[in-house]
Parts: C-alpha cells; structure tokens; sequence
C-alpha cells in the first residue's frame, strides 16, 4: 500500500534535523489513506492505540537498548518488524534520543478522516524536546485491521502547544473568547503573524490581523495587507477554465496537443486532456525543482515556464494516478490565454476579480510599491530574514489577497456570480476518487471531509507562505486564513479552527 498526500496545505514544518532524521531512515513522508475494507475502531482499540504513544515516548527517554527492543516488539506491526526489521527502528530512535534528549509527553489522540472510498489514520503524539519552545507531533501510521499496531513512523512535525478545544459552538461567545486568547498565546509564544476571518453566511463571527509584514518588524499586519495565496490561484485559473467552457470556447476533453503542439510527448498530448490538467491526473512532471529556483528570477510570462514543464516530462501514466504538479495550471494557463484571446492576468482580473469586487486581490510583482504585500519570512538563529521568492505569481499560485477578499470570492461562488451553479458542482465534483494515490480534488478544488462534514476550498504552502480557504456548504461557514511565516503555529491554528467549526476532536 503506497502513501498519498497533497503537499500543498496538508504538509506540517519540521526542523531540519528532524526533517533528515526521517529521510536518512528512508521513511516515506506522507498520509496514507487505508484502502475502503478497514476497519472501524472502538473505543477501547483506540484507547490502546493512543497508549502506545505513551509507551513510544517512555522508551525513548528511557536510552535503554533493552527497553527499546521490548517497546518495539510490543507496539509495532509484525509485518514491520518483518520488512524494516527491529535493529533498524531501534537505531531510529537512538538517533532521535541522542538528538533531542528527552521527551516531555503531552498527549496522544488518533486523526480520522474520510475520504470518500478511503480513510486516513494517523497517530499523533505529542512530547516536546528540551529548551524547545515547540513541541513535536509525531506523527504514525498503524494497521488498518486489528490489533492496529504501528507501521512506521511517518512525520515529525514542529507544532504549538498542543490544546484541549471547548465543546460550545463555534459562535458560542465563550468559544470566541477562547479563540481570541489561543491567538494570544501563539502570538507571545511563536510570534505568529497573519490574518484569520471566519464567516457565516455573509455575517463575519470572527476576524483577527497580527504581527508583521517585514522581516524588520516595522510594518504591521492590518486588514489591508495583502498575503501570498500560495496555491489558491488555482481556484481562479479552474473558474477561468469553467466559464469558458460554458460558454463553447473550450471543452474539458480538449487534448492538449490542439494547444501545445510543440510539446515533446506528441502521443501523450494526443490523449491528454483539460480534465486532467485540472484534476492533477495527467502525470506531467513537475517543474519546480532545484534548479528552476536558480532561474525563477528570469521568468516574467507563463509561456517562460514551457521549458521547464517540457523539460519535467511524464511522470506517471495518463489518468491513472493523482500526482499534485504546479506544471498542469501553467499549462491551463495558456490555454486561457489561447482562448480568450487575452493575457491571463488581464482574463482572471476582469471575470473574476472585478465581478466579485476582489480590490485586494491580483498577481502583483514583488517589487510593486503602491500596496503593501507581506513579504515571506523564514526562521533562522538571527530571527526571521526573507526567504527567496520569484517576481511574479502565475497561473499555478503566488497571487495576492486578503481575508475579507476572499470572503468575497467564497460568497460569489456561493451566489453564483461568475459561474452557474450547476457548472461549479461539476467542478466540485471528484475526479480522482478510486485512483491510485488519490487524495480528494474537483477541478482546481480541494475537497474534504472531516468530522462528516463536507467542505471545499485550497491551500498553499511555500516558504514563508501559509493560505487556506475553506467553505463548509452544510453550515455555511467560511474560513480563510493566512500567514507569512515558516512557523508551525500556523498550522494549528489552522487545524484547529476546522476542529471547532466541524466539531471534530
């Protein structure tokens, strides 16, 4: 069974050190969702899964090879202990030890979530190393059938305080209140900055801006600054493809080739199509790799990443698999660009941004003056520096935005202001369900499903670039939130507020 993760938005920070730590094991980075067979777990299976979080930890701090071998023997899977072999995972955790010390132990609690014809386990315990104001989730994957041992440890993510969330409604003033002061404390304990807005309806229950746009701290956050929305472009490039399909320009079984016929996989473009551009199903490699960065500079049109796409090739077979490459919405690009008769840029700010009156929103160059972008941040030892970053978003992702934009472009699609709603529920629709590898994605939409409670949206990570837009149609509640920080505190803010609206736990 192969693991499957999109990388944009699902993916935690890790230091680097633990980061290497799991690469150097050879261990797969990623959420792996169970096949549809697996089986529901009681109470008291997830009682004794939860436990083996504790006994993990135990051991670690114990820096006993005895005690290792026994705790790895009680709480993995023999078909671990089979392929990778106990002397391996005991070596593991020795390095881990001998890293980072001791482990202060928080808690351990099991993640669940449906993903239409598959489920997704992960354990997560949460200790925190020593001298370390962040704690570490690690983050394991277990049997989907009993007795529900561990299979590997997956990922160790750098996380906030880990919080027992109050049970009232989400728009219980108690449960603002409560809100309100989370952000207090990882602001004064991680020095979180960004934005966050959520909404019911049209009415907007909670908002917040904090911290700062610029490495120098002498800009503040305020509800005018503009974010990075990472991949969220590709909502707006999937909307841009759907109103032209709507209206006879396009068709979602175009191939590819009647677009680019100087790609050099002429076989592959004759069969390749829109659909899936869209749905990330067409195996085109992608292009962001270490040596475009040495070049991003230089890119200033869409049609400039062609050589790069071209030279990314094909990566897996066409339509079989769900593979996330940035390369198939610069590709979609163009082909708004071929059909419209205009640049893309001008085609997403005409039919999109203006109808929906986005006045905070574009693909601004980096350099541009006249509106205050927040640049993106990274942590070093000196304190946060800027990280690297192109001259322009694209097609892809990389625009510009705020929460109350957003808000707006959640609420137009809801109203049906730049495309029909029987057109957006095509969008909205699976394409991937039953792939190989498949995580839930529409047309240029993440589609999830957390505590049964359906909802859609995107995100986008990069570095010094945190979004996430998520609209739950069963409650009518809108969230949007952003941050301009490599900063893990991000991520539980974000994971959360979804916990709160949904009334996961």
């Amino acid at each position: 069974m192969r693991g499957s993760a999109i990388v944009i938005g699902i993916f935690k920070k890790t230091g680097d050190s633990m980061n290497r730590l799991l690469l150097l094991f050879g261990i797969m980075i990623a959420l792996v969702f169970e096949n549809a067979s697996a089986q529901s777990l009681s109470q008291a299976d997830r009682a004794r899964v939860e436990q083996f979080g504790t006994e993990y930890i135990n051991a670690l701090n114990s820096g006993s090879a005895d005690s290792y071998a026994k705790t790895i023997k009680a709480i993995f899977a023999a078909s671990t202990l089979e392929k990778i072999g106990l002397a391996r995972i005991q070596s593991q955790m020795e390095r881990i030890k001998l890293d980072f010390g001791a482990f202060e132990y928080h808690h351990s609690e099991i993640s669940e979530f449906n993903m239409g014809n598959a489920i997704s386990r992960v354990l997560h315990v949460y200790a925190k190393p020593p001298r370390s104001a962040m704690w570490s989730d690690f983050q394991f994957r277990f049997e989907a059938n009993p007795p529900f041992k561990l299979t590997e440890l997956a990922f160790i993510a750098e996380v906030a305080e880990p919080v027992y969330l109050p049970n009232s409604a989400l728009t219980d003033p108690n449960t603002l209140t409560w809100l309100n002061s989370y952000i207090d404390k990882l602001i004064a304990q991680n020095d979180l900055s960004g934005s966050v807005l959520i909404a019911e309806g049209e009415h907007v229950v909670f908002e917040r801006v904090y911290g700062f746009a610029d490495a120098k701290r002498a800009v503040k956050v305020t509800s005018d600054t503009r974010f990075n929305l990472g991949s969220g472009n590709k909502m707006f490039t999937a909307l841009a493809i759907a109103q032209l399909v709507a209206a006879g320009k396009l068709s979602y079984d175009d191939p590819l080739i009647k677009f680019f016929p100087d790609f050099p996989h002429r076989e592959f473009t004759a069969k390749a199509t829109i659909h899936h551009l869209l749905s990330h199903t067409s195996g085109i490699g992608e292009y962001w790799t270490e040596e475009y960065v040495q070049y991003w500079h230089e890119i200033k049109t869409l049609r400039d990443y062609l050589p790069w796409i071209y030279k990314a090739g094909i990566r897996y077979e066409l339509g079989k698999e769900f593979y996330y490459s940035n390369s198939n919405f610069l590709l979609a690009g163009l082909i708004i660009e071929q059909a419209s008769g205009m640049d893309y840029y001008d085609y997403i700010r005409k039919n999109i941004y203006q109808p929906l009156g986005m006045t905070a929103t574009d693909s601004y160059f980096r350099n541009d003056s006249k509106v205050v972008l927040a640049a993106p941040l990274k942590r070093e030892e000196k304190g946060w520096v800027i990280a690297n970053q192109g001259l322009r978003g694209s097609s892809a992702g990389g625009g510009y935005s705020t929460t109350r934009d957003m808000l707006q472009f959640a609420r137009g699609l809801v109203a049906g202001k730049i495309l029909s709603k029987e057109n957006l529920s095509t969008m909205l629709a699976s394409k991937t369900r039953g792939l190989a590898e498949a995580s839930d994605y529409g047309y240029g939409f993440i589609l999830s499903n957390e505590g049964n409670v359906p909802s859609y949206g995107h995100g986008g990570i990069a570095r010094g670039v945190n979004f996430e837009l998520r609209h739950f149609p069963q409650l009518d509640i809108t969230f949007v939130a952003f941050c301009n920080q490599d900063n893990g505190a991000y991520d539980d803010l974000r994971k959360n507020i979804v916990k709160l609206i949904t009334g996961a736990r």
